[in-house]
């Protein structure tokens, strides 16, 4: 079993959705891919019925709160679940040095002591770099950095089965840089803030962040055969897929998803 449960799928501090986050599950395993901005990721967790004590694996892209603050919640939950015996062994996280450090900070100043020890005991930190490779859940995975220029962030490829591949890129445009590495991938999750039709905010949005028609042309053009457009703006939200799905499909020639939260992909 290969499926990707979809917590959250807002930008920035969304007001009608949780913001991004999502769990990889490979049979009995799970991979937390980011964790959002804040404590609703347990709620998430719980309402799609995935259990904390089968995530202890966890990668966050960077250290914007969007992607990041969630962990907090999530790190006291498990400890928690640790002391009453309902959650055995360690959390790796993988992720840029100087996210440890904001967990770390954080955690010293807001959790009593016992806790903190616990979290020493049980956390263990791997640093991302470029294409270094890790044994997740069953998978092999490579770091992929998104070439962000304003700080560190990186994205993830994973080997599914069937010698399948899936991208993950982060909350940012598609480098060229990484246009050879993702070209005839089966499965690439890109951010996308909105339709070409809808003005970009602020010119910082327009820089960083992509509309439906961008993803949707050189995704095209690299042969990619599914497409999840997510990490988008929450105004309208009611509209959203209807909207994606038909600029989207105008261009891209492979199969479109535009999920909502709590949404469970089938990626077999």
């Amino acid at each position: 079993m290969e499926k990707f449960y979809v917590l959250g799928t807002g930008a920035g501090v969304p007001d009608n959705c949780f913001s991004l986050s999502g769990v990889l599950k490979h049979n009995n395993q799970s991979l937390l891919v980011d964790t959002g901005g804040g404590v609703t990721i347990l709620k998430q967790l719980r309402l799609l019925g995935l259990k904390r004590k089968e995530i202890h694996n966890v990668f966050i892209s960077h250290k914007h709160i969007d992607h990041l603050l969630g962990i907090i919640p999530f790190l006291r939950r498990i400890i928690f679940d640790a002391r009453q015996g309902e959650y055995d062994g360690v959390l790796r996280i993988y992720c840029h040095s100087e996210i440890k450090e904001i967990i770390d900070y954080i955690i010293n100043a807001t959790f009593y002591d016992v806790y903190i020890d616990l979290y020493k005991k049980m956390v263990i930190y791997n640093f991302l770099e470029d294409e270094q490779e890790y044994d997740i859940i069953g998978y092999k995975m490579k770091v992929v950095d998104t070439h962000f220029k304003k700080l560190p962030q990186f994205g993830f490829e994973i080997n599914l089965e069937n010698n399948r591949k899936l991208f993950y890129l982060g909350d940012v445009p598609c480098a060229k840089e990484n246009y050879d590495k993702i070209l005839n991938a089966d499965w690439v999750f890109h951010e996308v803030y909105n339709t070409s039709k809808q003005e970009m905010s602020t010119t910082l949005v327009r820089k960083t962040h992509s509309t439906v028609g961008d993803v949707c042309t050189i995704m095209n053009k690299l042969n990619v055969k599914n497409l999840m457009l997510w990490h988008s703006y929450d105004t309208e939200i009611e509209t959203r897929k209807e909207r994606f799905l038909a600029e989207g499909k105008k261009i891209y020639k492979g199969n479109l998803y535009v999920p909502d939260d709590l949404d469970v992909i089938d990626l077999d």
